[in-house]
Parts: structure tokens; sequence; C-alpha cells
């Protein structure tokens, strides 16, 4: 249970907190009723600017426990770096991320699909929609997601940290799930429930405050045309994606993953900087780790660990 702004009285002279309990709850709907708890702290910690309240039951401790959410402001650290990473969010790799190092990696969504179809399947076979059975599945699969994310966004942030990266340009896909219409895009069955399910907004939520803490900035360019434009010679052909993870450039004849060339792409905001512009990456420049990015699988125990390095990704 929750309780948000509006149903919390904060004395801080006295360490306490008033809960105002639910419409629900009471005798009457209008009734001033709550709960008050009192709580101690730690020497030096100071609760303040109280945000929420969350009631959570500790089953290995078999005790229910509330936790204060405070709203904390901190200092801004100097960025890492001067450099510019590029992040491509997708549902079959969730996020490719290209950096000015001449290095990239893949992060899979393998995870989060299984989790998209396991969990539904099982929901469904709940003859009661509002059983504690259904509760608990709908529970235990936003604590898999929200914990992948978190995961997800603090490994970028540390491999930024590692690569001096000062800045963060992440895709802009609001709108993805709409068409030019403004009607709800079909994609079948399947890819109706992938693409409905790709909660990229909540993720870009949270790298960004997670960067922010180590004075990372996180910019959202435009995604337009990046995944059909050759990073290397600016060429632009819808033909050139020949599978879902390679990217074939008939003008420079280069072969490539096709989420780091999209990631590459936002790195340097082609956008913006105009895609038909001499080679993106320069003559001095290797290819090779366009081809054979890094590959991080998620483990929900020991979160993200390297995998050999791959020609290609594949769904």
């Amino acid at each position: 249970m929750t309780w948000k702004q509006n149903g919390i009285r904060h004395d801080t002279k006295n360490n306490r907190v008033r809960l105002s309990k639910g419409a629900n709850h009471k005798e009457h709907p209008r009734a001033r009723e709550y709960i008050l708890v009192e709580y101690e702290t730690r020497p030096g910690v100071t609760v303040e600017n109280l945000q929420q309240v969350r009631a959570v039951y500790d089953q290995a401790k078999e005790r229910w426990e509330l936790h204060l959410v405070c709203k904390d402001e901190i200092e801004t650290p100097d960025p890492p770096g001067n450099e510019t990473a590029g992040i491509d969010l997708g549902i079959s790799n969730f996020a490719a991320i290209a950096y000015s190092t001449e290095d990239a990696d893949l992060y899979p969504g393998n995870r989060l699909k299984q989790d998209g179809y396991y969990f539904p399947k099982e929901i469904a076979k709940c003859d009661d929609s509002s059983s504690d059975r259904v509760t608990r599945l709908h529970k235990k699969w936003s604590e898999r997601r929200a914990h992948f994310f978190h995961a997800l966004a603090k490994h970028i942030v540390e491999r930024c940290v590692e690569k001096g990266v000062g800045r963060i340009n992440v895709g802009d896909l609001e709108g993805v799930r709409k068409d030019e219409n403004g009607d709800s895009k079909n994609w079948g069955k399947h890819g109706n429930l992938d693409l409905h399910g790709w909660a990229f907004d909540r993720f870009t939520n949270i790298l960004e405050y997670k960067a922010k803490v180590e004075g990372i900035e996180v910019v959202g360019v435009s995604e337009r045309d990046t995944s059909k434009t050759c990073c290397i010679c600016g060429k632009e052909d819808d033909s050139q994606r020949v599978e879902r993870g390679l990217y074939v450039c008939e003008t420079c004849n280069a072969a490539f993953n096709a989420d780091v060339n999209g990631a590459e792409n936002i790195r340097l905001n082609i956008t913006e900087s105009n895609s038909e512009s001499a080679p993106s990456l320069g003559e001095d420049r290797s290819t090779g780790w366009l081809a054979q990015p890094g590959v991080y699988l998620y483990d929900l125990s020991g979160g993200f660990q390297p995998q050999e390095q791959v020609v290609d990704s594949k769904p």
C-alpha cells in the first residue's frame, strides 16, 4: 500500500507520520480516521521532504514495514569527460550503445520478452481477475521488469564513466506506438504485445537520474532515419537493413550490426547535423567494432554479464 503526499501529515519535531485511511477502510468516507506512526532514525539521519510512505510486507521476517520515501537534493559532480555516447532502444535488443572510443555494447531484451509472454499466459489461466494469485503475478512481473531497468541503467552509466562520457544521446521514441494518422499501429499479435509492453519511457527516466548522479547529461534526440542511414558514408536506403540484426551498405560495401549503426547515428545526431554530409566516422577510424559489439546478457542474480563478441545480433 502506498500513501502519497495528500494522505500524509509529517511531524518532524516528534518523528511521527500520520497516514490517512483510504475511503474504503473508513466507517464513513469523510471520517477523519488515520494511522499514527512513530519512527526512530540512525544518528545523523534526518527525515524531511517526505514524498511517499509505502507499507511493504517482509516475507523473510514475517512483518510489515513502512518505507519513507524522501526527496533529497544532491550536488551534481563534474562530468567524467567530454565524450558522447548514443543509445538506440529496441525490442529484440533492448539497448544498443555506441561510444566515440570505437566501441559498442548490445543488451538483448530476451528476459523482458520471456516475462512478457509468460506472465500474461499465467494470468489468463486464472478464473478470477481479482484473485490473490493474479495480484501476485502482476506484482512479480512488475518487480522483475523494474529490476531489469535499474540494473541496465546502472551498467550503462558505469560503462560511460569508464569511457569518459559526459553526454548520452538517446533516441526519442515519443509517438512510436502511433501511425501518421494518430491511430495505434498494428504489428500483429506478438508484435503488438511487444510494442505496447515496451516501457522505453520508464527506462529513460531511470537512466536520466542515475546518469545525473555521475554528472552525465541525457539528451533525447530524433530517431528519424537513424536505422536506414549508413553511419560510415551517410547513404540513406530502406533496403540496406537486410535482416533485423544486419545492415549492409552497397555504397561503401560495409556490413555491420544494424542496432549499433542506429546507435552511432544517434550519437552523431545525424538528423540535426545533416545525414547527407561527409562520412560520419572519418578515414582515421576503424569499423570492426560496428560488426562486433560487446554483448551483455542479463541474469537475475548477477545482473549483466559479458558474452563473447558476435558478428550480428539475431532476435
